[in-house]
């Protein structure tokens, strides 16, 4: 059983057999190696390899740390150098990094709205990035701002991730402002809202923060499998009618999920 390349799509035009060869290895090992570790013989069975090529490849992978030795057992696991490599993954995909931008105007362009990107902090919204498209009637929402949870498209995505005691806490210890007729203000009038974008897996603030102005919100998720953003789509309340929302949705989980996958959510 070669070529043990997992999660991939992409087949490369120009492969490297040998180089192919050591990773099949080392994904095997990831995949099926005990405390113990994994002998050679049962490398080469099953990805079917000599077992002499095995022990080549073994040994290289050894000198660069990617696997260690069990010398009592003459297995292998994977090495150190291997974490090494994996741990500065996070920081080069994190959401401090602007490659991703051009998703969000791809969106933005897309829409015809504005699209904006948000993380929680110290119990508010902060948009990081904004993407604007070109028309004169657009929602006006300020990058770096502190918005609230519980009025916010974006906000009450996280709020959905709260306990029920955690969500009372927050409402106790928040200062709730009615910002339109239909700001939610307390614990008991938001549990319903939360049970539905759970279930719906997106959120609308359906102007509870600014008259005249609904937003779409859809949650990115990185490797551990955390609620770490949102991208939401916002404009106008006469153009964000159903039949715009239900043709923005689509659209708007597709970046999400391209995002998360950025981040190394699976």
């Amino acid at each position: 059983m070669s070529n043990y390349m997992e999660n991939s799509s992409y087949k490369p035009k120009y492969p490297v057999q040998t180089l192919g060869k050591a990773l099949d290895v080392l994904l095997y090992i990831k995949n099926n190696a005990s405390a113990d570790g994994v002998s050679i013989a049962e490398l080469s069975e099953y990805l079917n390899m000599g077992k002499s090529t095995v022990h080549r490849l073994l040994d290289t992978l050894l000198a660069y740390n990617f696997v260690e030795k069990t010398y009592s057992t003459s297995s292998y696991k994977l090495g150190w150098g291997i974490y090494d490599i994996g741990s500065s993954v996070p920081f080069q995909h994190s959401l401090n990094n602007t490659n991703f931008y051009p998703l969000l105007e791809e969106l933005c362009n897309e829409c015809s709205e504005t699209v904006n990107f948000g993380i929680v902090n110290n119990n508010s919204i902060v948009i990081l990035y904004k993407a604007e498209p070109n028309i004169k009637i657009r929602a006006n929402v300020n990058i770096g701002g502190n918005e609230p949870l519980y009025c916010t498209a974006i906000g009450k995505l996280f709020l959905s991730t709260f306990s029920v005691q955690e969500v009372k806490d927050y409402f106790n210890h928040v200062e709730v402002v009615n910002y339109t007729n239909n700001t939610i203000t307390t614990a008991e009038k938001m549990f319903p809202e939360l049970s539905k974008i759970t279930k719906n897996g997106y959120s609308i603030d359906n102007e509870e923060f600014y008259v005249g102005l609904i937003c779409v919100a859809i949650p990115v998720y990185d490797y551990s499998g955390n609620l770490v953003a949102g991208i939401s789509v916002s404009g106008p309340s006469e153009r964000m009618v159903q039949n715009k929302i239900d043709a923005v949705l689509p659209k708007l989980k597709s970046t999400c999920e391209k995002l998360s996958m950025y981040l190394g959510y699976r």
